[in-house]
């Protein structure tokens, strides 16, 4: 007897299915596409730190027996902005230098300003030194130090900066800058320490 074969059934989606999934997958790649935009601009417009380093450095007539009280304390550090298109906000910076651990000199050293993209600004300050003075215990190694011709100091610039990225501003971000470096018996930048990188912390 002959045998009955069934023909095989294929479930055929609905116009309305195909369409949904058509959809689906136009919608996944654009969000695809809008996602490697956007991790393009970021690493176009993200903003990088600027550098800095010490163009010089002097206290005159740091020799003098009576100590180095009312001495003018004279600073230029250069600031790079190695951001293409990407400005930076000061705020008003503040100087500090130490012997050791001891503070030989503060107070305001730059006024506020704002840099461009791509631009190096020289910071000139100029602070009064407090100190060291003969009665300090620090003296004897100062001293010391003025008489072999090499004194460790430690210059530190604090501000609050902001990043520009066209029309809008990133948040503030407090800045430390730490110059470590040696002048001479006379006061002024060894010739080693010029242009010598600071540690940036933010």
């Amino acid at each position: 007897m002959p045998r009955n074969y069934r023909l095989p059934m294929y479930n055929r989606q609905s116009p309305a299915i195909r369409c949904l999934n058509f959809l689906c997958a136009v919608l996944l790649t654009l969000v695809l596409v809008a996602g490697v935009i956007l991790f393009v601009l970021w690493l176009s417009l993200r903003p990088h730190r600027p550098k800095f380093s010490l163009v010089d450095f002097s206290i005159p007539n740091l020799n003098r027996q009576s100590g180095a009280v009312n001495l003018p304390v004279k600073f230029t550090v250069n600031e790079h902005n190695p951001n293409q298109k990407i400005g930076i906000h000061f705020d008003k910076v503040d100087g500090s230098v130490y012997y050791g651990d001891e503070l030989i000199a503060s107070g305001p050293a730059v006024s506020p300003f704002y840099q461009q993209p791509k631009s190096d600004t020289p910071l000139q300050g100029e602070l009064s030194a407090s100190g060291p003075t003969p009665t300090d215990p620090a003296w004897p190694r100062f001293a010391a130090e003025v008489g072999a011709g090499s004194v460790g100091l430690r210059l530190v610039l604090t501000s609050t900066v902001q990043f520009q990225v066209k029309l809008w501003d990133t948040r503030e971000h407090h800045m430390k800058v730490d110059c470590e470096f040696r002048v001479g018996g006379d006061g002024s930048l060894l010739q080693e320490y010029k242009n010598t990188p600071c540690k940036l912390y933010f």
